[in-house]
């Protein structure tokens, strides 16, 4: 709720359980954030790594002449969508991953199979290929929730494990390899689970903030439901009283306070004419009118059916006055734009005492205001004491 007495809190968040699939949901909210700081900062320190091997080795590797630079504009596209397109930014990473790791198993049989001996090609895995999977399976954790990273990782490891075994059978002397192989994929093991567990404690922690959000939402609607009036989202009786006590205790010369009260003239005729619904149409725009007509910090309320009351700290009574001039001046017009029907108000404006009753200072601007009402309507009655 802001000073103004209108609300500003988030609505209802859904309850999210330990179990609930809507914990996704938080990964994906976050996820673009996530991927515009860590994913476009490595592609955009691993694009001139890419373009620099281009230049060594792609003379002299056929591989690397022929694969990367297609790569490197791929990788281009996908920083791009990442920094202009989030809202794409998920299914495309998703996309990426899946692609690069097939073209990553595709480049390690390559090697494997066209080395001039066993011992060359596996040489030639390290230390690209190699790092590159442990790289993917680390960005799985990244794009997707805990479940299906964890089957990308196994995934990577079981088609990185059979797909080497395989190539490497096939040249002589690769069998040598296979245990080494095999330590590599132990070795993908324990990287995939030391992530999963730290994606798991993520997850609980998503879950907390999750349900911290819930509270606070849930907060800030009881609060606006004790505090705010529901048709016009200003401040109602309750939150008046208690804008009055408080400020009664720090009310001086120093600092002033003033209270304006008006009631709308002939409202009942506008129910009448135009029904209920408009009725409420008209109240909400003065309301709206009245919280731009106001300061920041003053505080507008609806104390009754198409009674207001502004209070205004700091506010010297002539200026009260003026204000409540101002707003007499311009309802009529604003109303009628918004509403179609002409509504004018009637004004009482005081200075509140020091230590005075909520009451009290309800009673004698009220009292302004009644004289207002008697005195022909559409004016402003003031007391500076």
């Amino acid at each position: 709720m802001t000073e103004r007495g209108r609300s500003t809190g988030p609505g209802p968040v859904p309850v999210v359980g330990p179990s609930d699939p809507r914990l996704d949901a938080i990964y994906q909210e976050n996820l673009t954030d996530l991927l515009r700081k860590v994913l476009v900062i490595g592609l955009l320190l691993g694009l001139p790594t890419i373009v620099a091997v281009i230049v060594v080795t792609g003379p002299t590797d056929p591989l690397v002449g022929r694969v990367y630079p297609p790569l490197v504009v791929y990788l281009a596209v996908y920083a791009w969508v990442l920094m202009r397109r989030p809202t794409r930014a998920v299914a495309f990473s998703r996309l990426t991953l899946a692609l690069i790791q097939a073209v990553w198993v595709v480049v390690m049989v390559y090697r494997l199979r066209s080395a001039p001996d066993a011992a060359a090609g596996w040489a030639s895995l390290f230390p690209t290929t190699f790092m590159g999977l442990v790289i993917f399976v680390l960005v799985g954790y990244l794009v997707h929730d805990t479940r299906r990273a964890l089957v990308n990782a196994a995934t990577v490891i079981a088609v990185v494990t059979v797909c080497g075994a395989i190539a490497l059978l096939s040249v002589d002397g690769g069998d040598a390899y296979l245990v080494d192989l095999l330590r590599y994929a132990v070795y993908l093991c324990i990287v995939a689970l030391l992530l999963h567990v730290l994606a798991r404690a993520k997850a609980r922690l998503g879950l907390a903030l999750a349900v911290a959000q819930q509270a606070t939402a849930e907060a800030h609607e009881m609060r606006d439901m004790a505090y705010l009036d529901p048709l016009t989202g200003v401040a109602n009786r309750r939150r008046l009283v208690e804008e009055l006590t408080f400020q009664a205790q720090h009310v001086s010369p120093a600092h002033p306070v003033a209270v304006l009260y008006f009631d709308l003239d002939h409202f009942k005729q506008v129910n009448d004419e135009h029904g209920h619904a408009v009725g409420d149409q008209v109240l909400t725009t003065v309301a709206e009118v009245a919280s731009r007509v106001v300061r920041q910090g003053d505080l507008v309320a609806r104390v009754g059916g198409e009674e207001f009351v502004i209070v205004a700290p700091g506010t010297s009574h002539d200026r009260a006055v003026q204000v409540a001039e101002r707003l007499r001046e311009v309802l009529p017009e604003e109303v009628g734009l918004a509403v179609g029907t002409r509504i004018t108000a009637s004004f009482g404006v005081v200075a509140l005492h020091p230590a005075e009753p909520a009451v009290a200072v309800l009673t004698r601007v009220d009292a302004l205001m009644y004289h207002a009402k008697v005195g022909g309507r559409d004016r402003v009655t003031t007391s500076p004491v």
